[in-house]
Order: C-alpha cells, then structure tokens, then sequence
C-alpha cells in the first residue's frame, strides 16, 4: 500500500546558539524533487554533545539555523522521479554521511551535524536539513534499503534498535582499514565509549581477540560480559607497564596484530594509552586513528624500524556500509537487548526535546542509545 504524504512536516530548529530550539512545522512540496526521497522517520540518534553545541560550544563545527539530526531508520513516503530502485513503503537506513554529486572526493558534510567550517561545505549542509523531524526530505543516495522480512519480522528488531547500525558504519570502516581477520589480535583504546566499544565488539563477533583499554575494568563488565574474546586492561598511566600489560594478553605472550585508537580529543593532554597501544604492536603491524586526538607527537623511529602501516580513517565507503548491514541480516552480529544495547527511557517525543539532549549527555557508555521516536 503506498503510504500517504502528510501535507506539513515538523522538526526541530536551532535559529541561534544559546537559544532553545523551536518546533516548526512546514509544507511538503509534491512532486518529490528528482534526487530526492521524502521519509518519515522513525528513530534517529540525541549525541551526547548537542546541548553543549546548542550553546556555542560545538565539538565539530556548524552554522545556524539549521535543524539538527545526523542519521535515522525511515519509511519512504515518495522518491524523485529518477529513482529506479528504491519504493514508497521500504524500510531504510539514512546514513548522515552525505557527499557533494559533483565533487564526492573533496566536499562532505555530517547532515545536521557538521559542515567542517568550508566554503563547498557550508552550501551542502544548507541544502539538506537535518533528521531532527517527523519527515524529512534526503538525499536518494543516503537512503539504505533495510531488508524488514529479516530484520523485523524474523529477527524482532525495531527501528530503534537498527539506528545502532549508525555506530557499527563506523566501527567496521576501522576494522576495514586494519585488515583485520579472525583469530587475529586487535587493541582497541579506549573502548567504553559509544564508538570504541562498536569496534570491539564487532572485531569480537568476526572472531577476533580483542584487547579494550580503558581506565576502569569496570565499565567494561558489560561488554567483557557478553563477549569473551574482549580482554580488559586497565591502564595505570605508565606506558611501560601498560605496553607489558597488553602484550601479556596476546597470543604467546607476543605482540598484537592491530590496533584502532578511537581517543576523544579530550585524551590529548595525555595519550598515554595510545603509546602502549603502538608499543605493543608487531613488526608490520598496523595502526588505524579513527577518533579526535589534536596535535599529538608518535613515536616515528620505533613505528619506522618496525614497518607499522599507520593510517587515518574517516567515515566508510557505501560498500562498507552494505557489509555491515549483511552481517545484521545475516545474523552474525546482534542488535538490541540480546547485544547488551539500551534505548534510554525507551526514546523521546519531539517535544520533549529539553529532556532528551539533558538525558544524552550523560548517556555516554558502550550500548547506550538516546533516540528521538517521533
């Protein structure tokens, strides 16, 4: 049955830093524009850093106004008359990373979330609104098909839970980029946080073993729980007796394949963790930086002499996103209660959202999840 197009949508519009945000409602203009897919959406993600870049203190930089909202579970209601594969009524993931058609390579932006402070930049984040909205008009490109027969149906998962799919994107582009394979050791530093804990335990459920860093064994316990191949250490600040600790954990007592460093930029006073991570690595092991260090300095000669591949990572690659959602269809990775994840408060309205962004803040840890529902 082809769904109805309401004739207003609303969402949610910061007009000025340290201002709240007003609810707004605007009309739906049909036709659907070519290059386009009007979706209601269904659950989307509150980050714990909205309110405090709602008030001018942004981790990544954005223009206002703007209507927040980065990624979300959606149904079409209507596409652009050049769609050929996508329908009104699918199930789809609408991935927040959105590149320029015209310059895919050089101009990206984090719909609703960052426009990186450029010029290119800037005209894109204008032209595509965030998800922060009952309905929502977004690129073709980003809607991702959701196989709902599987996922809903068979499998039980709601849109809620699928939303997680945003956090495992990320963590398996690391994984990606560390060539990882089964039986293979990774470190993972840190690896209580909502995209550090992604990477370890999706490295654990391909089968690997993965050693997670953190300052306190404890909040790992929810993870470390679920997942045996993810061993603790927690770390006392001294980099050799931590580099000690890690290799301990490895096969043989030797030294580890890999290692995804997912640092805040609040760790670069003090990165101490990331030197044992590299200082535990093999020769020809590799190192993937996928977090928010600043200027930090490495240990260049030690990483030389030992032939570490180092590189950056960034967001995926569309196939990489289709890789994770086969491996959720296929059921090698879990989703939902069963994989420890939490919808805090079972999700918010709209309107209610003081308490959401209040809430997200201090929902930080692995499986957390703050969700508007609308």
């Amino acid at each position: 049955m082809t769904p109805t197009i309401p004739e207003t949508s609303t969402s949610l519009v910061l007009e000025a830093f340290k201002q709240p945000l007003s609810i707004k409602s605007t009309p739906i203009t049909t036709p659907t524009p070519t290059g386009t897919a009007l979706v209601r959406i269904l659950s989307t993600t509150i980050r714990p850093h909205s309110r405090a870049g709602f008030a001018g203190n942004q981790v990544l930089p954005f223009p206002v106004p703007y209507t927040p909202g980065n990624s979300a579970v959606a149904r079409v209601l209507d596409v652009g008359a050049d769609a050929v594969s996508l329908q009104p009524g699918q199930l789809v993931w609408v991935d927040g990373f959105v590149v320029a058609r015209d310059d895919p390579v050089g101009t990206q932006i984090l719909l609703g979330l960052s426009d990186f402070g450029g010029k290119k930049q800037a005209k894109l984040f204008k032209a595509w609104p965030g998800v922060w909205a009952d309905v929502a008009q977004v690129p073709l490109e980003n809607c991702v098909p959701l196989n709902e027969t599987i996922l809903c149906d068979q499998m039980g998962y709601s849109p809620a839970d699928l939303e997680y799919i945003e956090r495992l994107a990320i963590a398996n582009a690391g994984v990606k980029a560390a060539h990882l394979a089964p039986g293979q050791t990774v470190v993972v530093c840190p690896a209580t946080g909502h995209y550090s804990g992604a990477v370890a335990e999706l490295a654990a459920q391909l089968g690997c073993r993965v050693i997670a860093l953190t300052r306190s064994v404890t909040k790992l316990e929810p993870l470390t729980s679920r997942h045996p191949r993810i061993l603790p250490v927690e770390l006392t600040g001294d980099v050799a007796r931590d580099t000690a600790a890690i290799r301990a954990l490895c096969p043989g007592g030797g030294a580890a394949d890999a290692l995804i460093d997912m640092s805040p930029g609040e760790a670069t006073a003090n990165p101490t963790h990331l030197y044992s991570g590299l200082a535990s690595l093999r020769n020809h092991g590799r190192a993937v930086f996928l977090g928010a260090l600043r200027d930090v300095t490495i240990p260049y000669m030690s990483l030389m002499v030992r032939n570490i591949n180092v590189r950056g990572q960034f967001m995926y690659s569309r196939d990489q996103l289709g890789d994770v959602i086969r491996l959720i269809e296929s059921g090698v990775v879990k989703l939902g209660r069963e994989a420890g994840h939490e919808v805090v408060q079972g999700g918010f309205k709209l309107a209610e959202w003081e308490e959401a962004v209040r809430v997200a803040e201090e929902a930080t840890f692995w499986g957390r999840q703050t969700l508007f529902l609308p």
